[in-house]
């Protein structure tokens, strides 16, 4: 029995304490300071890594992101791009975070098929 609690601790371990083995998932939001008013907010999304970019403080983005308008959102495992939603014509993206998390959960559960 004590075996067991022993093994079940180290699958913890393994799963949740040093990440999910099968690579990461994360969210980047690009967007621009004069269209803050357009963006989504990914801060509440779950099982994965989120982050914001500001494209004019980090020129650098633009180019390694190829961000043709903002906000673009991109949704990548492990480092791969898998998803990317644009801004429409009005400068306003059409998905939710919802929608955003939907997308994420169907990527994490690929990875127990």
């Amino acid at each position: 029995m004590k075996l067991d609690v022993l093994l079940l601790m180290l699958l913890s371990l393994l799963f949740f304490g040093f990440g999910i083995c099968f690579g990461q998932v994360s969210v980047i939001h690009l967007n621009s300071e004069w269209n803050a008013d357009n963006s989504v907010d990914i801060s509440k999304l779950k099982e994965c890594k989120t982050e914001n970019i500001t494209i004019c403080h980090d020129p650098d983005a633009k180019k390694k992101y190829n961000i043709i308008s903002v906000p673009t959102i991109i949704i990548l495992d492990e480092g791969v791009e898998v998803k990317r939603y644009v801004a429409n014509i009005m400068m306003q993206l059409e998905i939710s975070a919802k929608e955003i998390q939907k997308e994420v959960d169907k990527i994490m559960l690929k990875k127990f098929e």
